[in-house]
């Protein structure tokens, strides 16, 4: 089964990056180094999540904020990695009696680069490398994208490029430029590369932080003006014989409600994915009420010379279930070999895979 076998996959193959560093305090006695009336004034954890997606939307660094009331003796539970783990990887913190706090963050290389796209003068101080990492990506995703492509297509065509010339590797290297170079990296590198992809055709994009039977990053989306998971890693799965799946959609362009099956993460600190189940399939044709016209869409599939179909079955019951309808609507159109991988659920993505003709 397609979600069982790619939790199983992920289960074992996750990711070995090094997690975010520690906090560093270092006293500040010297106050001119933060402004008396610091802005904004923080009070809540998610003010401060709200926040940080606005400062870190342009690489801002140092940060300064005043935290009131309560929060003033928690500062260290409320600037925690939980808070900017999503964007750096370490951050040196000061702080004040007056509630007055400054971050130096260690930005991830995605944040930067998402934030020259948005801000020529900041690209205008990238490194070196980090130049020619964002002009190779411009190259790659310029493409695969078209002139008149819907946002859902333009997200379609950067993850089907990114499974496609890329290895999911669990001890992988984290980094875009290692996984540009290699072509193999861990669900940190894939979700960064994505993230600077989708901006580059325009589509806001964050790293989500969260767990999957293990750490875990993946992506949110604004697709076509609704927010959307996105978890490339997923869709790419190497199973324990070292082989890989066919590409898959099952983790493409899902609601809250459909990635929380497998995934967690806090939720507050990110915007709702709201919608249609199966947006993807419905909006390109590929979601079937019923096995008849699934089997129908396939089989027109087959005689075209395709290798495989995929879609979304709201009528999958179970495996044993398939198996039945696939037998009672055989015939000798029928591919003689054919494999499938469905969900553990009752509904979800099924792929078929057709022998020789």
């Amino acid at each position: 089964m397609l979600q069982r076998i790619l939790f199983l996959t992920c289960a074992l193959l996750l990711p070995q990056c090094a997690p975010a560093g520690a906090v560093t305090s270092i006293p500040l006695k010297d106050k001119a180094r933060i402004q008396k009336n610091a802005e904004p004034v923080v009070r809540t954890q998610s003010q401060l999540d709200a926040a940080f997606a606005l400062w870190t939307a342009s690489a801002q660094n140092p940060i300064n904020f005043r935290l009131e009331g309560e929060l003033k003796r928690k500062w260290r539970q409320l600037v925690s990695e939980t808070t900017w783990g999503e964007y750096a990887r370490r951050c040196t913190t000061a702080y004040m009696e007056t509630g007055q706090v400054s971050l130096t963050l260690e930005y991830r290389d995605y944040v930067r680069l998402r934030a020259a796209l948005r801000d020529a003068a900041f690209r205008a101080i990238l490194s070196a490398d980090e130049e020619r990492v964002l002009r190779e990506l411009e190259q790659r995703a310029q493409s695969v994208l078209r002139e008149g492509m819907s946002d859902m297509q333009k997200a379609q065509a950067l993850h089907d490029l990114l499974v496609l010339c890329s290895r999911y590797d669990a001890e992988g290297a984290c980094d875009i430029a290692d996984i540009l170079r290699t072509g193999s990296g861990s669900c940190e590198a894939y979700s960064a590369t994505l993230c600077v992809m989708l901006e580059i055709a325009g589509i806001p994009a964050r790293m989500v932080t969260g767990s999957a039977g293990g750490p875990h990053a993946w992506n949110l989306a604004l697709i076509d003006g609704s927010w959307r998971h996105i978890d490339a890693t997923w869709d790419d799965p190497v199973v324990s014989d070292g082989s890989r799946q066919l590409l898959s959609h099952a983790y493409f362009c899902v609601s809250d409600a459909e990635i929380a099956r497998t995934h967690r993460w806090n939720r507050a600190a990110y915007p709702a994915a709201e919608g249609h189940t199966a947006a993807f399939y419905r909006q390109s044709g590929t979601y079937f009420s019923d096995f008849a016209s699934f089997w129908r869409a396939a089989m027109a599939a087959y005689r075209r010379g395709e290798t495989s179909f995929e879609g979304y079955l709201a009528t999958y019951g179970n495996p044993a279930r398939f198996q039945r309808n696939v037998q009672k609507f055989s015939s000798a159109g029928t591919p003689t070999r054919m494999q499938w991988t469905g969900p553990d659920t009752s509904a979800g993505t099924v792929i078929l895979q057709f022998g020789e003709k």
